[in-house]
């Protein structure tokens, strides 16, 4: 079997996990000239790298992609914690980790069983991953019944929006679903920052955990009747077939990291598998126990409602994502 092209091509590859194997022992730190970014393999450095004040989520001279700039989705995208570092992150972090907390497990899961068992007759295998913990945590937050098929499609047309490179009527449809989705929170009394980071709740939980519930499938496909409970299967997932392979960082300054040099400027793509797999410092995921509930309850709501192989049948490949292992079923 070939080797992954890169680091960003190892996330759809079939089994790129004695490349990563590999790499973290043979190059646990190397500039890639092709990717025009320093590539952090070995676990220590990569959990380094996670804690470092200087290391940050965004470019310095680029807070917002400038593709963003005076747009609504640039706005949200503005005020969102997870893309903020410094001062504005040590302020408002604590209030998004409240907003996480604040969710029992019970109604997690009760969320997570409504969204699958309605989505589950409505949508082929493909669409139904990236709509269930979407609708959930939609649910999770309160949004009305009849809107929560707009509110789904919305956050994914924002969160297309905020991807690399995307064209005019892509952003178009962002800004549009960014006002939409501002709007629903500010009708139940959030100010301008939480309604952004109530948005970030459903568009984060997007594509990892529907890589997350994905993953669980081609494991329970795999070992058939042999395949153990929901949730000890999404827990050994979570960790060895992973929905998110890498995070970047951005030096804000000159740095050294494992004997190198890092110029103020230089790009850094972090590998977080196997042992981060929820990423950690200060930008951990909040909603890494929330995540692994949804993707345990609609595993187990899957499999009442039909066998597994009749919904899901065989995986073709992965979704071409530079950071997120998410499976393409036939």
């Amino acid at each position: 079997m070939e080797e992954p092209r890169d680091a960003l091509a190892a996330p759809s590859h079939t089994d790129p996990y004695a490349w990563y194997a590999r790499l973290r022992v043979r190059s646990p730190l190397a500039y890639d000239a092709q990717l025009k970014l320093w590539v952090v393999a070995g676990p220590y450095l990569v959990e380094q790298a996670l804690q470092h004040l200087q290391l940050r989520v965004r470019p310095p001279a680029e807070p917002v992609p400038k593709a963003l700039l005076g747009r609504p989705t640039g706005d949200v995208f503005a005020q969102l914690v997870r893309m903020n570092d410094g001062d504005f992150h040590a302020r408002h972090r604590p209030a998004v980790e409240a907003a996480a907390a604040r969710f029992a497990p019970a109604a997690v899961a009760q969320a997570t069983e409504a969204a699958t068992r309605d989505l589950a007759p409505r949508l082929e295998a493909n669409a139904l991953l990236s709509a269930i913990p979407v609708q959930a945590m939609a649910r999770l937050l309160g949004v009305a019944g009849a809107s929560l098929d707009r509110t789904v499609e919305w956050v994914h047309e924002f969160t297309r929006g905020i991807g690399p490179g995307v064209d005019a009527d892509t952003l178009e449809r962002s800004d549009t679903a960014a006002r939409a989705l501002l709007a629903q929170g500010e009708r139940d009394g959030l100010q301008p920052f939480a309604a952004a980071n109530r948005i970030a709740f459903m568009q984060q939980s997007l594509d990892a955990t529907a890589g997350l519930i994905g993953n669980a499938v081609c494991a329970a496909l795999r070992q058939g009747e042999e395949a153990p409970d929901a949730g000890e299967l999404v827990a050994h997932v979570a960790r060895h077939d992973p929905a998110v392979h890498n995070t970047r960082r951005f030096a804000a300054a000159d740095v050294e990291l494992g004997g190198e040099r890092i110029a103020a400027g230089d790009a850094l793509l972090l590998l977080l598998v196997n042992e981060h797999p929820f990423g950690g410092g200060a930008h951990a995921c909040p909603g890494d126990r929330i995540a692994l509930q949804i993707a345990v309850s609609a595993l187990r709501t899957l499999q009442v409602l039909e066998p597994l192989q009749d919904k899901f049948r065989a995986v073709r490949g992965y979704r071409p994502l530079p950071n997120a292992r998410i499976p393409v079923f036939s």
